[in-house]
């Protein structure tokens, strides 16, 4: 087990995580099937359903890796391995998109 942590510690974790993935699964749903912009409003209703869908799988893959992963459960040491190349990948994709990287 990782960081001194008793079995049923966590178990309660792994429960938890798993309770909020569901009502992230649903707030998914909620966000494609219920939530209407109007038609006015034009490409940017589009681009608002694209992202919250990928905030919430933002947060959805996060939940999974800090604690499926056990990256909670790690040296602290060890995320900064995680966290420097996450950050560098993030710039380049923003780079690449907003900012209107090279065209293929």
């Amino acid at each position: 087990m990782g960081a001194g942590l008793s079995a049923e510690e966590m178990q309660k974790s792994y429960l938890k995580i798993f309770g909020a993935l569901m009502v992230f699964t649903l707030l998914t749903i909620i966000a494609a099937k219920f939530v209407h912009f109007p038609e006015s409003w034009g490409g940017l209703s589009t681009t608002l359903h694209v992202t919250i869908g990928l905030i919430i799988a933002v947060a959805k893959a996060w939940m999974v890796v800090y604690v499926f992963m056990h990256i909670k459960f790690d040296n602290p040491y060890i995320r900064v391995f995680i966290y420097i190349p996450l950050f560098l990948f993030s710039v380049l994709v923003f780079a690449l998109t907003v900012l209107g990287g090279p065209t293929l």
